[in-house]
């Protein structure tokens, strides 16, 4: 078998860049932030998709229910999410951003702009845009992929139109 140049596959670049970009963003978070990276995605999360049920979100996120509930159970006592119960559900609950969650997101947005303006430096506004264009190309093929395999798709409660938000893509 030939040697395989780890550093130029796709999946490892794309989990590096995240591992890295997280851990930059969590470096310059110290100090700056009441808030975890995790208690970031979270809110950015619900902000983005707008209000769902506790299962969708951990789903959503890639977190185990009980990882979640202590987030929201600490985001809770900051007053930036509430839990009500699902009227059609009796079982599960619906979470929402609150008022207070709004300047939360805007410092989070702000941030998070500044962390990805270190990591795009050395690219011309050409090559962020074609970045952009190819990942999104990216996105959609494995999506289209999930979806031709027979993943079920998930109704999203609430879907906000993002085309206004800068958000998605500095997105912690």
């Amino acid at each position: 078998m030939s040697k395989i140049d780890w550093s130029s596959r796709f999946g490892t670049l794309v989990h590096d860049v995240a591992r890295v970009y997280s851990r930059h963003f969590d470096r310059r978070a110290r100090g700056n932030f009441d808030l975890t990276r995790a208690q970031c995605r979270v809110l950015v999360t619900l902000h983005r998709y707008g209000v769902q049920t506790q299962a969708e979100l951990a789903e959503r996120m890639e977190l185990t229910p009980m990882a979640l509930v202590r987030l929201l159970d600490r985001l809770r006592e900051k007053g930036l999410v509430r839990r009500e119960r699902d009227p059609h559900d009796k079982r599960a609950h619906l979470l929402y951003l609150t008022q207070a969650s709004e300047a939360e997101i805007d410092t989070i947005v702000a941030f998070a702009n500044g962390v990805e303006r270190d990591a795009l430096a050395d690219l011309s506004p050409a090559e962020r845009a074609e970045l952009s264009r190819l990942l999104g190309k990216v996105l959609a093929n494995l999506t289209r992929t999930e979806a031709d395999a027979g993943a079920p798709a998930k109704p999203v409660r609430g879907m906000r139109d993002t085309s206004r938000m800068k958000q998605e893509t500095a997105t912690p």
